[in-house]
């Protein structure tokens, strides 16, 4: 599998003179939400934040942007999530395709060969895990933000924060020795696995030690290798990756290794990826040009909360885990994705109904959190099991494994996240929920063009309302469709099965599904007054 590592304008970020800072004492609201952190989960959540109607400030200690590779894999929800931003299309021309993972547990074994693009990725237009390097990923982000209005503010270091309740205070320090109140709405904490944010709100991050080493290096070859497919070898010595990166003949190296008894730095160079490679691989790999080389001890772990008044994590700060599978910029991304549709929605609410919605942020992403950290923890325990006899009976034993349709089939649609839902979200009542509710949206193909996707309303809710082929479209401006946006889906215009969509289905804005029924009434009945959208909250 693949590794990751781990004002006043909204528009034009100001820096408030001393002057301005003291004549606002009063505590007036500079912003809705200020992003502490402008990695991918950051830059989303700002972004997000502008499509939906927020006005945002986006801060970053750091001086620059990264140049280095960081996580390599966007997965297919997460492309997903990426075309209602619409930044899609660039992302996978940005990126290259996997078409294959190839299994080694031997000299002289035949490799088990799993083809990506053909296992049953069912009703996403994403079928395939896209090698991207994360620095090209934030760049996208980043014009996407810039096209939007909003500039990163590079060197702010976030000092302290102040939670008013009605407003938060963040104070900032910038490199040049200036210093800057900022008051938002909300605050939302992206600055990765060391947040300044959580240990500022007082949130607990339990982390665990895998125990295991890494060495990474992004490092060209003269080998000859198919460039889009991948390889694992399961050698007794510890775990091998290489993995294909864009740019032609560079390669991600991951491997496991002793970690020194000293704690000391291992040199990765040439000589030492060669050596280590070739006693695994079997290879003559002749490393050369490496872009980036790391050394890391694996963790794994989840924060308590991921809310506390209006302050929440999100990303890395929120949950720290194993880069096997490639999930965490993808689950941070989610992240965010899952939280700014609320705040943007909650700003039409009464303090109640703000905080019930509010809640469901950690409600719906801590166990989506959870399991990704449960899940990649087990596979790391199996591939880096310290005694070589253990190694050794995986590789006895994995060919059978991977080799059954089953389990390969789980590396598209489970890898890919498209599995992912909210079942026991509070959002529904679930004694009167379907099985459908929770769950995202299937996507089929439509014989009118496109997919059911691009019909919905990007920026709310939206009905979608089934019929057979000579059905009456309804009336859109009756009251029982609260003003919002409705997609009329005839049998004929379907050109793949959707059986599990039921006649009348609501759907959030971020494409999962908040009700089904056969009538309005039925789907408005599924709801708990908190989780109306607000268009409806204020009509009844």
């Amino acid at each position: 599998m693949p590794f990751e590592i781990t004002t006043e304008s909204p528009l034009k970020p100001v820096r408030a003179t001393q002057p301005a800072r003291a004549a606002a004492a009063d505590r007036q609201v500079h912003v809705d939400v200020l992003v502490v952190g402008a990695g991918p989960t950051g830059l989303t959540a700002a972004s997000e934040a502008r499509r939906h109607g927020l006005s945002v400030r986006i801060i970053e200690r750091k001086p620059r942007r990264s140049t280095f590779s960081k996580a390599l894999v966007v997965h297919a929800r997460t492309l997903e999530v990426f075309e209602a931003m619409g930044i899609a299309d660039a992302v996978v021309a940005a990126g290259t395709r996997f078409a294959a993972l190839n299994t080694h547990t031997g000299t002289g074994r035949r490799a088990v060969r799993v083809d990506l693009l053909a296992q049953p990725w069912g009703d996403t237009a994403y079928p395939y895990w896209l090698s991207i390097p994360q620095y090209a990923t934030e760049q996208i982000l980043e014009s996407h933000l810039a096209a939007l209005g909003v500039d990163v503010e590079w060197q702010a270091a976030l000092d302290d924060i102040t939670d008013h309740g009605d407003l938060v205070e963040a104070r900032i320090q910038y490199a040049d020795g200036g210093c800057e109140t900022i008051r938002s709405r909300w605050l939302i904490g992206c600055d990765g696995a060391r947040s300044r944010v959580r240990e500022q709100t007082g949130l607990h991050l339990n982390r665990a030690d895998a125990g295991a080493t890494f060495v990474l290096a992004d490092v060209k070859t003269t080998a000859h290798l198919q460039e889009d497919e991948g390889h694992v070898y399961l050698h007794p010595d510890g775990l091998l990756l290489i993995v294909p990166m864009p740019e032609p003949r560079r390669w991600r190296i991951i491997a496991h290794v002793p970690t020194p008894p000293d704690g000391s730095p291992i040199t990765i160079d040439a000589t030492y990826l060669d050596a280590l490679i070739h006693r695994r691989a079997g290879l003559e790999f002749a490393s050369h040009d490496i872009a980036w080389d790391s050394q890391f001890k694996l963790s794994h772990g989840v924060v308590d909360h991921y809310r506390k008044g209006r302050i929440f994590l999100a990303g890395d700060a929120a949950h720290v885990h194993s880069p096997v599978g490639g999930q965490g910029l993808n689950t941070g991304i989610q992240d965010a994705h899952n939280l700014i549709w609320k705040l943007a929605t909650a700003r039409h609410l009464d303090a109640g109904a703000a905080k019930a919605l509010l809640d469901s942020y950690e409600a719906e992403r801590r166990p989506v959190a959870r399991a990704m950290v449960q899940g990649t923890a087990r596979a790391t325990g199996a591939l880096t099991a310290r005694r070589p006899l253990v190694r050794r009976a995986l590789g006895a034993i994995a060919p059978h494994l991977i080799a059954r349709s089953a389990i390969q089939a789980r590396l598209g649609r489970r890898v890919g996240m498209l599995e992912i839902g909210y079942p026991n979200s509070p959002l529904t009542k679930v004694s009167a929920a379907p099985t459908a509710v929770g769950r995202r949206l299937p996507n089929p193909r439509l014989h009118t063009g496109g997919r059911l996707h691009e019909r919905l309303n990007r920026a709310g809710h939206t009905w979608i309302v089934r019929s057979r082929q000579d059905g009456t479209h309804p009336h859109t401006g009756h009251p029982r469709w609260a003003d919002i946006p409705l997609v009329f889906l005839t049998d004929d215009m379907l050109a793949e099965p959707l059986d599990q969509l039921a006649r009348v289905t609501l759907v959030r804005p971020d494409g999962y599904i908040a009700a089904t029924g056969t009538t309005t009434e039925a789907v408005w009945a599924q709801l708990p007054a908190t989780a109306l959208p607000f268009r409806y909250s204020h009509t009844t």
